[in-house]
């Protein structure tokens, strides 16, 4: 591909990283602020008070944010101590998009680094041609002798693989520590 080819790509690998984490983001919060809001209905004793205070908060939350009511009543609720159901494989697959998104905007962002040092390079070097007088190679010529190669964002491994496990043994020990787990 070439490397004004590779600028448009890179455009359009970060709008679309972005297009795809927001909306990801969005549903995982909401299905955690559910689930915590849905786990704590029964509690009593001397976390009511707190726990109280977080359902009103979300309440609060629900209320005052009417414009996502799409993830408020579609967003799945996982459901713990009962395997595997559809609800919790969406919410997985939802998870996951967080990082996907993720990858795909830092891959765009990487492409229009390297575009951008390119035509920054040909620029420079289309200088030092036409120094040379009448054997100097054009900027078309320039151009396209330069292939960019392509860029998989399945190659990056901390933002894709690692991160997303971190997060979840983290919110693993969290809920484990707030007794939200059996």
């Amino acid at each position: 591909m070439t490397y004004q080819q590779a600028g448009r790509v890179a455009v359009l690998k970060r709008i679309l990283g972005w297009v795809i984490f927001i909306p990801a983001l969005l549903s995982t919060v909401i299905s955690l602020l559910n689930f915590f809001y849905e786990q704590t209905k029964a509690e009593k004793g001397i976390n009511a008070v707190m726990i109280d205070f977080v359902h009103v908060m979300v309440d609060m939350a629900k209320f005052n944010t009417p414009f996502l009511n799409v993830f408020w009543y579609n967003a799945p609720l996982p459901v713990l101590g009962q395997g595997i159901t559809s609800a919790n494989i969406m919410f997985i697959v939802i998870y996951w998009l967080i990082f996907v998104g993720l990858a795909l905007q830092a891959s765009g962002a990487r492409m229009s680094r390297q575009v951008r040092h390119i035509r920054e390079g040909v620029q420079d070097q289309l200088i030092l041609e036409q120094t040379k007088g009448t054997d100097a190679r054009t900027q078309q010529q320039l151009e396209e002798r330069i292939l960019i190669p392509r860029h998989s964002i399945f190659l990056q491994i901390f933002p894709l693989y690692i991160l997303p496990l971190i997060i979840a043994i983290v919110a693993y020990f969290a809920l484990k520590l707030l007794g939200l787990l059996g």
